[in-house]
């Protein structure tokens, strides 16, 4: 059986500094020129690598402008800085949340980390002496005698009182809480631990953000498809927002040649070009029909069933209904979609650089203006998912594969697990790996991967923002497909998630929601009128009845007098 190897995930190029190469939770630090590796944390303290392998897999790895620092964030909500030269763990902090992405600022002496809460915090680049996060074994340290600090002392130097009752009370320790809720009058979500100074929040999972060349403004993007501009440090006073959206936004960039513009896009079938400042959008580059043949990972987002929804208004269910259950339940198993989520916007000469998550292939676009109609969008196909891609000083683009994906799972590595691509005059992508002699490359390609077990690449999970960053609207259109109302699918988007294209494609007739909506409506009419109906039947039947009690006391009445006449008539008492 063939060795399992981490791929790729992170590469960093500058120059007058070594290639920072970062696999699973290792980074390796290589020599431009040789290919030799001059740091590894593979070689790492034995503490220092137990940590690492606790962290789990690193998400993210940014540089500071002095390539002095280096800043990991990892699964295990922890905020790693290390020093360059000679790859050093200077400290560690621990983050409220799970972070999603990091950056440093100008100066390179502040941190600023986001999180999936939507809330963005900075943090000094070493923290402040004496201050120790919450919960941490500082606050429980023990005295000479083994029993906890500020037991057994009164506070003014007096020993305590001896209990006289045979039954000690116990002391109550305070309970410490991983993750301690925010106070009622605080703007964060949460607590944030390490002395971390909230900059902003949002009520949605924070998916990306940037800090302006100037560091005057923090650009935020999340799942509702918001984009805010921000003023930076204080993220209260909001600039402008850039909206036009109508998915999530999971990749912005600003070219440096072009500082008032910014590139974005998500979920949409096409990138957007803004300018940030005024929040005016100028134009569109399509992309969905060039980008969806090469998407190779699909999933299978949730879908609520008809059983289930049955199943809240009623306990008991029929074997009849059973059956129905596990049909509906086995289609949804087998049905995979395409989902469309952009995951990296460069730009190289003239051109808009860009990949897609679960997409196999680098692509291209010339960067638009005014008075430019060609949007032509030109790929490279790696055959394998693209993980990140980085330029080189040299304008080489060093392309990252997930050599292990396999359409059922992790496979034995296949291919190369990186890629060197040159960006020709007419915009067009070459790949120049076989040509190539840097010794970079072929250290990467050999004596530098990273043996791992299949239990370890399982836990990547390179692919689950498919999954967290579209809107699942959990909605059943098993009555639709039988009435023959089914709208049109859009291509490259599930079907039960709310887009422009689809909206498009659907009609006067609206999308599920709205016909859901509009079948509701029907319903309680019609219940209404059912009720209506019946209510005009009882009062029908009501006035029947008294106009037939009417009738019989009125014909007893004449009966009656009939008689008393006739008795009257015939008793000759009485007459």
């Amino acid at each position: 059986m063939s060795p399992h190897f981490f791929p790729y995930s992170h590469l960093k190029f500058r120059s007058g500094i070594p290639v920072i190469a970062v696999s699973g939770h290792h980074i390796q630090l290589l020599d431009p020129a040789t290919g030799t590796v001059l740091f590894s944390t593979l070689n790492s303290p034995p503490n220092v690598q137990e940590s690492l392998k606790r962290s789990g897999p690193i998400r993210c790895a940014v540089l500071d402008n002095s390539n002095t620092h280096l800043a990991t964030l990892a699964d295990d909500k922890k905020l790693k800085v290390w020093k360059l030269d000679g790859l050093e763990l200077l400290h560690e902090r621990e983050l409220p949340k799970r972070p999603t992405s990091a950056t440093f600022t100008a100066d390179g002496q502040t941190i600023v980390a986001a999180d999936k809460f939507g809330d963005v915090f900075s943090y000094s680049l070493h923290p402040t002496p004496g201050t120790e996060p919450q919960g941490s074994a500082s606050g429980s340290s023990l005295q000479n005698d083994g029993t906890p600090s500020g037991e057994g002392d009164t506070g003014n130097g007096a020993t305590p009182v001896a209990e006289t009752s045979s039954k000690k009370r116990k002391s109550k320790k305070p309970k410490i809480h991983e993750n301690p809720p925010a106070p009622r009058n605080s703007l964060a979500s949460h607590v944030s631990t390490s002395n971390g100074t909230l900059v902003l929040g949002h009520t949605s999972l924070l998916a990306c953000f940037l800090l302006t060349p100037d560091n005057k403004y923090i650009i935020t993007a999340d799942r509702d498809e918001h984009i805010r501009v921000s003023w930076y440090p204080q993220g209260y006073c909001i600039e402008s927002f850039c909206l036009g959206h109508t998915q999530f936004v999971s990749a912005i960039h600003i070219p440096s040649d072009r500082p008032d513009t910014l590139i974005s896009g998500g979920g949409d079938a096409e990138l957007k070009v803004w300018n940030w400042l005024t929040g005016k959008q100028k134009l569109d580059i399509p992309i969905l029909d060039s980008v969806k043949p090469y998407i190779l990972v699909k999933v299978k987002p949730y879908k609520r069933s008809a059983f289930t929804s049955a199943s809240k208004e009623s306990a008991d269910r029929s074997t009849e209904g059973a059956e129905d259950q596990e049909f509906v339940q086995a289609i949804d198993a087998d049905e995979s979609q395409t989902v469309l989520a952009v995951q990296k916007i460069r730009t190289l000469s003239n051109h808009l650089l860009f990949t897609v998550t679960g997409g196999s292939a680098l692509f291209s676009v010339p960067f638009p203006d005014d008075t430019t109609t060609n949007h032509s969008v030109y790929p490279i196909d790696f055959g394998k998912p693209v993980l990140d891609f980085t330029i080189a000083p040299d304008q080489r683009i060093w392309v990252t594969l997930d050599s292990n994906w396999t359409e059922d799972g992790v496979g034995p590595p296949e291919g190369k697990a990186i890629q060197l691509v040159e960006l020709s005059d007419d915009g067009k992508l070459l790949n120049v790996s076989s040509t190539s002699s840097s010794p970079v490359l072929e250290a990467l390609q050999k004596k530098c991967l990273v043996e791992a077990s299949v239990e370890e690449l399982s836990k990547l999970e390179f692919y689950a923002s498919l999954k967290s960053l579209p809107k699942n609207t959990g909605e059943y259109d098993g009555d639709e497909e039988d009435s023959g109302s089914v709208t049109p699918r859009a291509t490259g988007i599930p079907t039960n998630i709310k887009t422009n294209t689809r909206k498009h494609l659907q009609g006067t007739g609206g999308g599920k929601k709205e016909q859901g909506k509009l079948k509701s409506q029907k319903a309680v009419a019609e219940k209404k009128r059912k009720l209506g109906d019946q209510s005009l039947d009882r009062d029908d039947d009501m006035n029947l009845h008294s106009d037939n009690l009417d009738a019989s006391n009125a014909g007893q009445l004449r009966s009656g007098d009939l008689l008393v006449k006739d008795d009257v008539e015939g008793d000759p008492m009485l007459s």
